[in-house]
């Protein structure tokens, strides 16, 4: 019984340190609902099922916003709500936040420009008040539609940055923010064919390995989702294939612009010149883009040294010669021991006979 105990604690051993090897821990964050933000809809609502503004602008006019912010809470609270124009973040995805990032240079013009400044409103527990911006559309109006929304949180929570340092991607910390969105028509009806523009390829140099772009346009006064990118980086005096990406389910905001960030691979990495190929399809759409950039000696020397650490060497077969061994020792003790115990077994009928 003894053998028994120490072998299942040596297998148990053994397997509960392998287990460890490959456990990493899990974080769950709940978001507390601190306060709603409802719009006023107008009478110059397009969709009255719409949860936000979708309204017909007229040139020249001046469009009036109305947010009611209630404060459901015990505690007092202090919100900002800030007009934001929709932008693509280098996620792929169009987002109603704050962020530096300008407008594509085809925009005839945005929904900030147009749109008061922010507003601070202070809320007692359980009270709601109105906000009110004004929108002052252009005397010639606008081709198709702008974008926006009215971004509303706590002016005392932190953003935390991400993709190279943009704000366009952000993670909201210790804090509940809303956005009604705002879409602004002055020729409600009008389609348009999508276009897009490849604007540059290159390499993104950030504090971590470096990585491949390619900026993408859309010159088009109009929201599309179904965005899907294929991306190749091949070496352009093999057109050897070393990394691939894709995107999937994307949308772009009007007249906007973003950085499809593409990894190099886990592979070293030659300094010198690459090819940035890329299949981009909405619906029935297909553009094929490439763009040629150089990897230098010192972004190459940063890719290979984090590729390097990456390629640890792995010792799962080590785990396993361990475990047979175990069982090995095991079956080997206990079938010396029950070859002893019938040796014993034999010794003793012999003295019963004698």
């Amino acid at each position: 019984m003894r053998l028994k105990r120490i072998c299942g604690w040596l297998i148990a051993g053994i397997l509960f340190i392998g287990l460890l090897g490959g456990a990493a821990p899990v974080n769950a964050a709940k978001v507390p609902a601190n306060f709603a933000a409802t719009p006023l809809l107008p009478k110059n609502q397009l969709s009255s099922k719409a949860g936000y503004f979708d309204l017909k602008v007229t040139p020249g006019a001046t469009q009036v916003l109305k947010l009611a912010v209630t404060n459901p809470s015990n505690s007092a609270r202090t919100l900002k709500v800030i007009p934001v124009n929709a932008t693509t973040a280098d996620s792929g995805h169009a987002v109603y936040i704050p962020t530096k990032r300008p407008a594509d240079a085809s925009a005839q013009t945005t929904f900030t420009k147009m749109t008061s400044g922010p507003v601070t409103v202070s809320l007692a527990p359980r009270q709601g008040k109105t906000v009110t911006f004004y929108t002052r559309i252009p005397a010639s109006g606008f081709t198709g539609e702008v974008l926006g929304g009215l971004f509303v949180t706590d002016p005392h929570a932190t953003l935390s940055k991400q993709e190279n340092g943009d704000s366009s991607d952000f993670q909201l910390n210790n804090r509940y923010a809303e956005v009604t969105a705002v879409a602004l028509q002055c020729h409600p009806g009008q389609t348009f064919k999508t276009n897009l523009k490849l604007a540059a390829v290159g390499v993104h140099q950030p504090d971590t390995q470096p990585t491949a772009f390619a900026r993408i346009r859309n010159l088009t006064p109009a929201l599309f989702g179904d965005l899907q990118i294929d991306a190749r980086v091949m070496r352009a005096s093999t057109g050897q294939q070393v990394a691939s990406q894709t995107l999937r389910n994307g949308s772009m905001a009007p007249n906007s612009w973003f950085d499809d960030n593409i990894s190099l691979g886990n592979n070293r990495l030659a300094a010198g010149k690459y090819l940035l190929k890329l299949h981009v399809t909405s619906g029935k759409r297909i553009w094929n883009f490439s763009g040629a950039f150089t990897l230098t000696r010192q972004q190459s020397a940063q890719h290979n040294s984090l590729t390097h650490a990456a390629h640890q060497p792995n010792y799962w077969w080590l785990w396993l010669l361990a475990l047979l061994l175990a069982l090995l020792l095991c079956f080997g003790a206990y079938w010396l021991g029950k070859r002893r115990r019938d040796d014993d077994d034999d010794d003793a009928d012999s003295d019963q006979d004698n």
